[in-house]
């Protein structure tokens, strides 16, 4: 099970979905101080700390792509996913944060990382129960991300990301 952020390591996601119970397995990670984002472990390849310095910029590029980092012997590009959004860009944030997690996910013939602040635990949820996003309860850009949510607990809102759409608005930069 995924610890805490300072205490996270690298593990595999094909070990986790093989411990399936009932319902599906979601990591989850805060989008802001009020609402945490959830991702399917099915859709991740990897979860792995990074530290920044280890990120080589490339000039001339969209914002939200932070640079390249050498993955397993190859190029792999990773994302400021809250950005993605129009939340405050990684390097623009009133304290920067010199570590993150990488959320690892097939792009194309590769893959691509996402990167996080941290991450929380996991959840387990009945893929069924997840409530479609209202207008206007998010912004256009996070609704645009997403497939759904849930309530957990009083007032407590988790949003399901949707893979395919971040991917989508990563292949138009």
């Amino acid at each position: 099970m995924v610890q805490v952020a300072e205490n996270v390591s690298v593990f595999d996601i094909n070990h986790q979905l093989s411990q399936l119970e009932d319902g599906q397995k979601f990591l989850r990670f805060p989008l802001n101080s009020t609402t945490d984002g959830l991702l399917p472990l099915g859709e991740l390849q990897e979860v792995c700390p990074l530290a920044l310095p280890t990120i080589l910029p490339v000039p001339e590029v969209a914002q939200s792509l932070l640079g390249i980092i050498n993955w397993r012997g190859k190029a792999t590009w990773i994302v400021d996913l809250g950005s993605l959004w129009g939340a405050c860009h990684w390097c623009e944030g009133e304290t920067l944060a010199d570590s993150g997690m990488a959320l690892l996910v097939p792009w194309k013939e590769g893959t691509i990382g996402l990167l996080i602040q941290e991450i929380k635990t996991v959840e387990i949820f009945n893929p069924q129960l997840c409530l479609p996003i209202p207008e206007g309860m998010f912004s256009q850009e996070l609704s645009s991300l997403a497939q759904g949510y849930f309530v957990n607990a009083p007032e407590k809102t988790w949003i399901v990301l949707d893979i395919d759409s971040i991917m989508q608005k990563i292949d138009s930069f």
